[in-house]
């Protein structure tokens, strides 16, 4: 179904491949950055819903503050109504920064195979051709008693790669296995080495003393600098209202994923090639510089202490109404009595229709205004 998407994609990278004399590791660099610019229209709207919800974060504390201290469903149902439609008059929404992510997605999905696939995308080396390739690889495995594994067929062979074919390159090169007479579109098979380092194979097998150890280097950097383009965005772009400060259980929940993310990212590097590692490692210094670029062009707003002052004021006077309004309060919600507000509610309407007497007085209810 999505085998011309494939195919284009795949054609790019021979010819970045070609522009940097063959080199798979230099070409992904141009890949990194196409691909980045392809995506910057997604960045930039992204941007813009930041400065929107930074605009209102100040008035959003408002609305919460009004309603702090209540955790009835019903009350936190018009605490939300109210944050709602706060958004949808001003333009602005928590999806709005997500919706891009969402639609990116798919399309990554799509380069990492490219990337992982040289052969199948670059060489179209065909299902024949690759169970062939995985013959010649069993033989290498019999002819080499310190090699395991030499009870494998072709196709175990191959699928121990986990479908990384960067991985069978630097394999075969390795082993004197001649790839081109498998390729049937006449492209030279990409090198996988950069400054005399094998990065075909993944880093963990340097723990088996059979590739460099440098290259152990690789997913550590991936890991770091995903970490450091996390904290530079919240540096540069987050929270720039200094309003809106997170609870203790939102802030921990932050710092967990801050964690998580980079040892995943460390994990996945250590097991694929140290190549997808690399590609890993110009993407994010590609998002560091774009978002350094972004928020300076558009920058989040930043409000000065004497607004600051005001609006901490206003929060300090609509949590203190709101305590007054609560003192002696026996009602479960902050807003006018509806008729869903309480299970009670039927008994009230059954002494109205048997007395014709009881009423609810709504006007003795307290108000609480914006």
């Amino acid at each position: 179904m999505f085998d011309w998407l494939y195919s284009l994609l795949g054609t790019l990278m021979y010819w970045f491949s070609y522009i940097m004399g063959n080199s798979y590791a230099l070409a992904l660099v141009l890949y990194a950055l196409v691909f980045k610019l392809i995506f910057l229209p997604f960045a930039i709207k992204q941007q813009k819903n930041q400065i929107k919800m930074a605009n209102l974060t100040p008035k959003i504390e408002l609305i919460k503050a009004k309603y702090r201290g209540r955790n009835d469903r019903v009350t936190q149902q018009k605490m939300q109504q109210e944050i709602m439609e706060l958004q949808q008059r001003e333009g602005a929404s928590m999806l709005g920064g997500c919706l891009p992510l969402l639609i990116q997605f798919p399309i990554i999905i799509f380069l990492y195979n490219v990337i992982r696939r040289p052969l199948t995308y670059i060489c179209a080396v065909t299902t024949d051709g690759f169970a062939k390739l995985g013959g010649e690889m069993v033989n290498v495995y019999k002819a080499n008693p310190a090699l395991i594994s030499a009870g494998k067929t072709a196709q175990e062979m191959v699928a121990a790669f986990g479908g990384d074919e960067i991985k069978m390159i630097s394999f075969a090169n390795e082993h004197g296995i001649d790839l081109t007479s498998y390729v049937t579109n006449g492209r030279p098979i990409p090198d996988m080495s950069l400054f005399g380092v094998n990065l075909g194979y993944s880093p963990s097998e340097a723990f088996a003393g059979t590739v460099l150890w440098v290259i152990v280097f690789i997913p550590i950097l991936a890991a770091a600098f995903q970490w450091l383009t996390m904290f530079l965005t919240k540096r540069w772009n987050g929270n720039a209202n200094q309003v809106a400060m997170p609870d203790g259980q939102t802030n921990a929940s932050m710092k967990m994923m801050d964690l998580i993310f980079p040892l995943m990212t460390l994990w996945i590097a250590f097991s694929f090639s140290a190549l997808m590692g690399l590609y890993w490692i110009f993407q994010s210094v590609l998002s560091i510089v774009q978002i350094f670029i972004l928020s300076r062009l558009m920058p989040l707003p930043k409000f000065t202490e004497e607004q600051l002052k005001q609006m901490r004021k206003e929060q300090k006077a609509a949590e203190k109404a709101q305590r007054a309004a609560l003192k002696n309060q026996k009602y479960k919600s902050l807003h006018y009595i509806d008729e869903d507000d309480y299970d009670d509610l039927m008994d009230v309407k059954t002494n109205e229709k048997s007395s014709g007497s009881t009423a609810v007085d709504k006007s003795a209810l307290p108000e609480i205004k914006d």
